[in-house]
């Protein structure tokens, strides 16, 4: 059941990308079977969770160590980086939007929301994503972790973005996956919508108790005023 205040209405909305509207894990999940696959095997049983708590770095090394001892930790970096780009880039990558996603997106523009994205990935990532999805010319305002000068951990980058869409802190709505980065756009005193992954399924109780409101698709959006009025369908 999803409820909130209706006398509370937002002007702007802060998008995450990986884990929030790009099903990245699907990504990666593509990336091991065609990493693997070039050196003649399957992946290994329980890989993705063996790794699913190491950062990029880290899971190159564990990746050589256990796995692929005779090859090096930056060549492994290197070919995951082209494979990663290789599908975000891919002409049909808009495939890896969650469902309703691009939808919910073209929606609130129409309705005039002002749109941005606060993300911590690459350029070179994300710009064909988006274009591959069609809103790229949708979002006012894009911001990356690097560009804000901190990790998600905390607001800057959501403080930034919204500096650039013109609206204050407290009329926009920040939509992420993660729990660090939901905890985040609440210091920055944004309105905070946490979204299922089943990344982070983990961590999926936690945040729907600390989420101002939590969906687990975007669906459920539909019936939320959170920009006033219904949106088109």
């Amino acid at each position: 059941m999803i409820t909130m205040e209706r006398s509370k209405t937002f002007a702007a909305a802060i998008f995450d990308l990986d884990g929030t509207l790009v099903d990245s894990m699907r990504i990666w999940q593509e990336v091991d079977e065609a990493f693997f696959a070039s050196r003649g095997m399957a992946v290994p049983p329980g890989y993705q969770d063996e790794i699913a708590h190491l950062g990029f770095c880290a899971s190159a090394r564990f990746t050589v160590q256990k796995y692929l001892p005779e090859e090096s930790v930056p060549a492994v970096l290197e070919e995951w980086r082209a494979l990663v780009a290789q599908k975000y880039a891919a002409a049909d990558a808009c495939r890896y939007f969650k469902p309703d996603a691009l939808a919910y997106v073209r929606a609130l523009h129409a309705s005039g929301v002002r749109l941005g994205v606060a993300t911590a990935s690459a350029p070179e990532l994300f710009l064909p994503v988006l274009d591959a999805g069609g809103i790229r010319g949708l979002f006012s305002a894009i911001t990356t972790a690097d560009e804000a000068g901190a990790h998600k951990d905390r607001p800057d980058v959501f403080l930034l973005c919204a500096d650039k869409l013109g609206t204050p802190p407290a009329r926009c709505v920040v939509f992420e996956d993660n729990l660090t980065a939901l905890r985040a756009a609440k210091q920055a005193g944004m309105y905070a919508v946490g979204v299922f992954d089943e990344a982070a399924r983990a961590a999926a109780p936690q945040m729907e108790r600390e989420a101002d409101l939590f969906i687990r698709t975007f669906s459920q959006l539909w019936r939320c005023r959170l920009f006033g009025g219904a949106l088109p369908r």
